[in-house]
């Protein structure tokens, strides 16, 4: 069975099974790498190279002139309850038009889609360069992994491949994570007003951060913040006043937000209340983490993942639209719900960037994660199509 623009389906399909057979958390991602390359390998890629992250970068060579990025993550969330599946989530098992597995939607249907659909350029010079990258560590640090690769590329365009139910994706809220932290003064807790109460300092904060209106986007919402956990020092603290509390705040982040803008109202919010009272004292600052790849290189990143917005009219949704259209299909223009390696490729690298990916947002981390096969044939002819098109 051979797809419109020459993509062998039984041979994608069997590769995408190949690809959620081998579990690949984050960090843990080089067996499905290696079988990247293998598949690449056989489909006549000019080009193909891993990265010190891991990374694995796949080309097609044009005429030079212009070159388009094709995106997807090889890193999946773990499987808490397997007993609770009614298939095996590593089995890749097939029924009723499905293909089941954890990672499924989230994304190997995409990355096979990308790597077969990209292929049908194979030897072809003329048109734009193709590039079809599968990064680590995305479910982790959403751009972190993909960032590597682009400091070192500068494609004319980037589409992800995340589950959107293949509708054409132009935007997304970004994410931080920000760390604010009390600072009171330990005492017994049987005499509490010989010490200042950390968490009690942090009440207040939340209380009147609470009180601060969101920033607003017309094309994304609200900037949403919302606290997500919370921890107080001595912990436990038996006896204890704690002199140290810690909040996580999540905040969704617009288009054109920066680190700055984003943490000056809760510095504001600070300043007002030391202001107001000379015990109180608070930090506030970006979450880091570093963490190893497979390869043994390490991931560094500081929480802040941007938001980002695409004109609607802007080139490349301009040429997925002509894709859509020649294959008598009628795409919704809409928006990433969720934050997406986008944040680095639109959001700090300012490359265009949409997102068309088979399966949906709602089958993604769940039990029974499933893409239908009609979809992950569509999505390869689409990306077939919009590298030849570019």
């Amino acid at each position: 069975m051979t797809g419109v623009v020459g993509v062998n389906n039984e041979k994608l399909i069997a590769f995408c099974q190949d690809l959620i057979r081998l579990k690949s958390l984050s960090g843990h991602e080089k067996a499905v790498a290696e079988r990247i390359v293998r598949e690449m390998r056989e489909l006549g890629y000019d080009e193909i190279r891993t990265d010190r992250y891991g990374n694995v970068i796949g080309k097609l060579c044009g005429d030079g002139r212009r070159s388009i990025l094709f995106e997807g993550h090889m890193d999946i969330v773990d499987v808490p309850d397997a007993a609770a599946w009614s298939v095996d989530p590593f089995g890749a098992v097939i029924k009723d038009g499905r293909l089941y597995g954890r990672g499924a939607a989230d994304m190997k249907a995409a990355l096979a889609a990308m790597i077969h659909g990209a292929a049908t350029r194979s030897g072809v010079r003329d048109g734009a360069d193709v590039y079809v990258v599968a990064v680590v560590y995305e479910e982790v640090f959403e751009g972190v992994g993909f960032g590597k690769v682009l400091d070192h590329l500068a494609p004319d365009a980037v589409v992800l491949g995340e589950p959107n139910n293949l509708e054409i994706a132009i935007g997304q809220k970004g994410r931080a994570e920000i760390i604010v932290e009390t600072i009171g003064v330990n005492a017994h807790s049987a005499h509490p007003e010989r010490g200042v109460n950390a968490i009690d300092q942090m009440v207040r904060l939340l209380h009147h951060l609470r009180e601060t209106p969101p920033a607003v986007s017309p094309r994304l919402g609200e900037g949403i913040m919302v606290a997500t956990d919370m921890i107080s020092s001595p912990y436990p603290g038996t006896s204890i006043i704690p002199n140290r509390c810690r909040v996580t705040l999540d905040r969704r982040l617009l288009e054109d937000e920066d680190r700055e803008s984003v943490l000056a109202p809760i510095r504001s919010t600070i300043d007002t209340l030391e202001s107001q009272d000379p015990s109180f004292k608070a930090e506030v600052s970006y979450a880091r983490e570093a963490l190893p790849t497979y390869t043994g290189e390490s991931l560094t990143s500081e929480r802040f993942y941007p938001g980002w917005y695409l004109d609607e009219e802007d080139f490349l949704v301009l040429a997925a639209k002509k894709v859509y259209s020649d294959m008598g299909l009628d795409p919704l223009v809409r928006t990433y719900q969720f934050c997406t390696d986008g944040s680095e490729s639109a959001g700090n690298k300012h490359i265009p960037t949409i997102g068309i990916g088979p399966g949906t947002v709602g089958q993604a981390h769940v039990v029974d994660e499933y893409v239908e096969i009609r979809h992950i044939v569509l999505a390869a002819e689409i990306y077939g199509r919009l590298a030849t098109e570019f």
